[in-house]
């Protein structure tokens, strides 16, 4: 059996458009400057040079912001980015994807892919090369139990973050032999190289314990250019191994080491010599204490992230989208994203949308009537929900003589966080809303607070996993028939956010594909899911003579096996 050539769509949101992003708008000089500063930002910034420079051996000390314990992406306390970058380097993921966002077979794991041409089938070709670390051949077996549990389909409570596509699949269709296989379609789905990535070996997914715990601080089985991977629990560090059974290109390091802290000490750390990389972001002290420093390198690049705050709509107090509406117009974005990126030197447009960076294809700000700053139309819409505020009280009540109250919870190793919750909280002040901050340690954060729903508001970060938009459905979408939110961590949506989502990742022409991520993010306004403030900056620091690793954008991962030290 072969594969015809295939045909890779670059979605709308997969096109780089360097110097054609919309924006700008009639907020002065400064807006207009800002706007053409992200313009001009370059797709990657990976401090690149090619492997023949690099020395071949050395351990890479990469900081993250947490120790995380469940280690299954598809599960719902899996779903990290921390995660994602540790699974990276050591589990299959049949696409890469270059600095534009287009998307072509990672041939290590599959030889070659293609869909037809009415969109209904997508054939894949696998390697057979590509072994599990346990002497097994991964193969179509692997993708077919990946598609059965991850779809929903499979009988049992898996605890499934979101069907992220693998639910539009109609059929799964062996090949001739196991490394052939074709999935079906009942209509075109235009994200599918988003699929399998990564996988995880078929034993994991048919078995809903080991689904649940075979992955929890151990990688029992892996397949990719590291491995072996070591949790210690005293260090707060895991480590993976240069997988010397690799039948790829030979990863230059020898290991890396994901060592895990508070956000506010990997500076120190950095300076002191203790980590090689971190994501700086928007930690002003950082920037301050490491800027212009001998050997640092600062990337600065298009970030495929964005910062907001998550708004828990299954909360009494946040249910009537009348008040999540007035916490929007009460909170001034704009003065809280020149807090947390004036201080590192990064361009503030006012601007962010959800669906789509600012070097997209179709970007614009969805945001007139929700994200401006209002505090007098704030007041009116508590009022008509029922939330007045009494002649000498400070906090608005309901009939029942209920107060207004939220418990905002932030990382308490993480200024900007802090800073974030209490900024809030004196701005809702003004409008009557009481704000509760509740400081809970960052490893936490979203275990035991916001991933259980135990938060009315927190802000952090989406970052996309591939360049595409229908995944933010499993963040955006509706419950599950079971009533379970997955990763929706908002915990409120509405069938028509549901039903677009769908209509987009079926979409294959890119204007109408940027139409429709646009539609859903005026319609995520509307509904006030969360609150967008602006879109994460691309700014890591690196030792100068450690190379391809930094920011990647649109590629949404790394070549690990690239990641090298320079030749003495």
């Amino acid at each position: 059996m072969r594969i015809g050539k295939a045909r890779y769509l670059a979605p709308a949101v997969a096109l780089v458009m360097l110097t054609s992003a919309c924006g700008g708008g009639d907020d002065g000089n400064d807006q207009a400057d800002a706007q053409a500063q992200v313009e001009a930002l370059p797709a990657e910034d990976l401090n690149p040079a090619p492997r023949e420079g690099l020395q071949k051996g050395g351990t890479f000390v990469w900081a993250i912001s947490a120790y995380d314990g469940q280690h299954n992406t598809w599960h719902t306390q899996g779903n990290l980015a921390n995660v994602q970058r540790v699974a990276g380097a050591v589990l299959p993921s049949p696409t890469r994807y270059d600095a534009e966002g287009t998307a072509s077979p990672n041939t290590d794991f599959v030889l070659e892919y293609g869909v037809s041409d009415d969109g209904l089938e997508v054939t894949y070709e696998l390697n057979p090369d590509a072994v599990w670390s346990n002497g097994e051949p991964i193969t179509s077996a692997d993708y077919e139990a990946q598609v059965e549990t991850v779809s929903g389909s499979r009988e049992g409570d898996w605890e499934i973050g979101g069907t992220a596509g693998y639910d539009q699949v109609s059929e799964f269709v062996p090949g001739d032999d196991e490394y052939f296989f074709t999935l079906k379609f009942e209509e075109p789905y235009s994200e599918w190289p988003s699929l399998f990535s990564p996988l995880y070996p078929k034993k994991y997914m048919e078995d809903e314990k080991l689904f649940k715990e075979g992955y929890v601080k151990e990688y029992p089985v892996t397949a990719g250019p590291f491995g072996d991977v070591e949790f210690d629990d005293v260090t707060e560090r895991v480590t993976v191994k240069k997988n010397e059974d690799w039948w790829g290109t030979e990863p230059l390091l020898d290991e890396i080491v994901f060592d895990a802290m508070g956000t506010d000490a990997m500076a120190n750390a950095f300076n002191n010599g203790e980590i090689d990389g971190f994501y700086l972001g928007y930690d002003a002290a950082g920037y301050e204490l490491l800027k212009g420093s001998e050997g640092a390198y600062f990337t600065k690049a298009v970030n495929h992230g964005y910062r907001f705050a998550s708004l828990n709509g299954a909360s009494p107090n946040l249910e009537d989208v009348r008040v999540r509406h007035a916490i929007s117009l009460g909170m001034d974005t704009d003065a809280l994203a020149e807090v947390a990126l004036g201080a590192v030197d990064w361009p503030i447009t006012g601007e962010v949308n959800r669906m789509l960076r600012s070097s997209q294809h179709g970007y614009q700000d969805n945001s007139e009537g929700y994200g401006e700053y209002d505090p007098e139309r704030a007041k009116e819409l508590l009022d008509e929900a029922g939330w007045t505020l009494k002649e000498g009280d400070e906090v608005r009540t309901n009939e029942d003589g209920e107060k207004l109250s939220l418990d905002w919870v932030a990382a308490d190793d993480m200024a900007i966080a802090l800073d974030e919750a209490e900024i809030g909280r004196d701005m809702l002040a003004e409008i009557g809303v009481e704000v509760k901050v509740q400081q809970v340690p960052s490893n936490a954060l979203f275990s035991e607070y916001v991933i259980p729903g135990n938060y009315e508001v927190a802000t952090y970060v989406l970052v996309g996993s591939n360049p595409y938009a229908g995944d933010a459905k499993e963040n955006y979408g509706m419950p599950n028939e079971d009533g379970e939110w997955g990763n929706n961590l908002a915990r409120t949506s509405t069938e028509e956010i549901e039903a677009k989502f769908d209509e987009m990742r079926a979409e294959t022409d890119p204007d109408r594909y940027a139409e429709l991520a646009n539609e859903i993010d005026r319609l995520l306004w509307e509904e006030v899911v969360t609150i967008p403030f602006f879109e994460r900056p691309g700014l890591y620091v690196v030792n100068e003579d450690l190379h391809n690793w930094g920011e990647f954008g649109l590629a949404s991962s790394y070549v690990y096996e690239d990641i090298g030290w320079a030749a003495e």
